[in-house]
This record gives C-alpha cells, structure tokens and sequence, in this order.
C-alpha cells in the first residue's frame, strides 16, 4: 500500500480509497495509450493511424483525472498533518524513492534504447526530477540550458507547486479558504493569459509570467478535487455543486475554443463526478485490475513513455508485418511489470533504507517523528 493508503482505516475508508486507486488505474492507463499510439506520430512505425480514435488521441487527458485526485487526497492529507514541514516531509517520502529508482533507471537504460523520444542524456539531466523542480527553473538557477530524462515529469513539477502553495494555505488560512484561494488563481492564470493573448502590449506579461510559473492554469483541478473530498465527507449539495463547476471551469480552459478536445476534458469532470457519486461506479472501480494499475501507477508514470515508445520502434523494426494495433501490447506489459516490480518490491525496500533520514529531516525540521 501506499503511504496515502496506509493512512485510511478500515471499511468504509478502505473502499473509499480503492476506488480512488481503480481512478488512477484508469488516469494511467489512458496516458500510456496516448503514449503508445498517438503521441510520436513521426517515430511510431504506425505513424498517426490510430491518430483519431478518441480514447488514444485524448489520453493525455488522464493527467488532468491524476490533479482531481490529488486534490481530493492532499486535502485528506492536509487534515492529518500537525503543520506544512509534517506534511512536506510526508510529501518527500511518498514521491522521492519512486523517483530515485526511475530515474536511475531510466539513466542505466539509456544505450539500451537509442530510440527513445527524448534522445540521449547526461547526469545532470536527473537533476530535475529528483529536485521536483521543472528544468526552465534550474536553467535560471545555472545559468544555462537544463536538459530531463523524462518529458512526463512535468505534472509531477505542477504537483509539488501545488503542495507548496496548498500547503501554505491550508494551515495559515484554513482548508476552506485555500480553496478559494486556488481557485481565484486558478481563474486569475486562465484570465491574464487569455487577455495577455489578445492584448499583448497591455502590461500583463509579469503577472502572466508569475501565474505560469507557478502553474496556477492546472489549480482548478486542484481545487475541484478537495470540493469533491469536502462533498463526500459533508454531503452539503452545495459543495457539489461548487466542485462541479470548478472541474468544469477546468476542463473549459483546457480545452480552449476546441469544442471536441472541450468535451474529452468534460468526460474527466462526469467520470470523476460519478466516482464520487454512485456506489455501482465505486464497485466497478474497486475492481482488483484497476485497483492494481492504480496502486502501480506512480513508478509506472515515471518510467513508461520513453522506454515504451523505443520498444514498439523496435518492435516495427523487428516485425513490420504485424498488426499495428497489435504493436504496442507487449511493451506496454514489459513497462507495467517493469512498474508493478518496483511498486510492489523496490520502493518499499528503499523507503524503509531512507526512513532514518527521513526520520532526521522531521527531527531538524521541528517535527514530531513518526513511530
């Protein structure tokens, strides 16, 4: 179990997190089909055939289904911790092991698949992802280009933004206002940068600037999702109805003017709506598959895109005379299991290595230390 998990009781909480866990099931599985089948439509051996089957072309959009999660989490997260250096430390330990081993991993990996998407790397290229700071921010702070070894790394930057600022929030002005508080800059971030858009010369480019750093665009998300966790804990109508709109507002500004890539992004809003909603979804997503791809979700996030996609080029190579939809099956596996090993064996071996340092970090940062 995760640290998230652990941190549930039983009955009707472990249900609850399960279901949760059947969500990143799905989240994950569309973004390793968007991967797989539209992403790389110059590299694919299949090209952009599979370019306008929804559920490959709108994959990316699992990501977003990731940040109403982790709103409705963190949130929960946030209640159980005695102030922010409890609940960054906390933080530190969920994300830093998984991230060590993949990134070690996908470094050693390298020579192995020339193919990749991301081309060769350096070590400084990890720099990034064990930081969990985006590499535009460590180019400033060197003073030149910053390189990464995994492009899906950014939603992984936007989370601990959002942790910070969340955290911040939550214990200087209490739950209900950091909801707020994410939403006006949720709101703030889509406004500037559209009139910064229409109006280029109208002083905006700062606080366009400040808002994007800081990825306030994805806070709706956020947001949605602790309106959600508020909702399913008080079952005040009014918190649904404010949690609707936000993920709505959310799935508006990141679909644009498109009214196709619109309505994809309404789909995550009605999925997440009726997980929160109905006990027959809730069943359905506590289903051992999902519950399975969701618990193996995070270290599989981390390393499949490009490893996969330099497989199935090697599978094109290699069998071009195979069924292209076919293609990408079994590296798709080869990554799941390669995921499931480190979720299920590696990363609680090396949190357990790490928990006397982590228990240090609490102890100088003031905090009690956890048994």
């Amino acid at each position: 179990m995760t640290p998230d998990q652990q941190s549930g009781t039983a009955g009707a909480d472990h249900h609850r997190l399960s279901f949760l866990d059947g969500l990143r099931g799905i989240a994950i599985f569309v973004v390793i089909l968007f991967h797989s089948y539209t992403r790389w439509p110059k590299l694919l051996p299949f090209g952009d055939r599979f370019a306008q089957v929804p559920i490959f072309f709108y994959g990316w959009l699992g990501v977003d289904l990731f940040f109403l999660i982790s709103g409705f989490v963190i949130f929960m997260t946030l209640e159980k911790c005695q102030n922010f250096r409890d609940f960054i430390s906390r933080r530190w330990l969920r994300l830093f092991p998984a991230m060590l081993i993949c990134s070690l991993l996908v470094f050693a990996s390298v020579s192995l698949f020339p193919e990749r998407p991301a081309g060769a790397v350096v070590w400084r290229d990890i720099l990034p992802g064990l930081t969990f700071i985006e590499p535009t921010w460590w180019s400033v702070i060197l003073g030149s280009p910053q390189g990464f070894i995994e492009g899906s790394f950014w939603s992984l930057y936007v989370e601990v933004k959002f942790y910070f600022i969340a955290g911040v929030l939550f214990f200087l002005i209490g739950g209900r206002k950091m909801i707020m508080v994410l939403t006006m800059l949720f709101l703030c971030a889509a406004a500037v940068s559209k009139l910064q858009h229409m109006f280029p010369d109208a002083g905006l480019h700062w606080p366009d600037l400040i808002l994007r750093a800081s990825s306030a665009e994805q806070f709706g998300w956020f947001a949605g999702g602790a309106l959600f966790y508020r909702y399913f804990h008080e079952r005040k109508m009014s918190l649904l109805i404010a949690a609707v709109l936000v993920a709505i507002a959310s799935a508006i500004v990141i679909g644009g003017l498109r009214p196709q890539q619109t309505v994809a992004a309404m789909v995550v809003v009605i999925v997440f709506s009726a997980a929160i909603l109905m006990r027959p979804v809730q069943f359905v997503l506590s289903r051992p598959v999902l519950v399975f791809l969701g618990f193996v979700s995070y270290p599989l996030y981390l390393l499949h895109e490009n490893m996969m996609v330099a497989m199935i080029i090697k599978m094109g190579h290699a069998m071009p005379w195979m069924p292209s939809i076919l293609m990408p099956l079994l590296p798709i596996a080869m990554v799941i299991g390669a995921g499931s090993l480190i979720a299920v064996y590696i990363e609680p071996w090396l949190r357990k290595q790490l928990h006397p340092l982590y228990r240090k970090i609490r102890f100088l940062m003031g905090v009690a230390v956890a048994a």
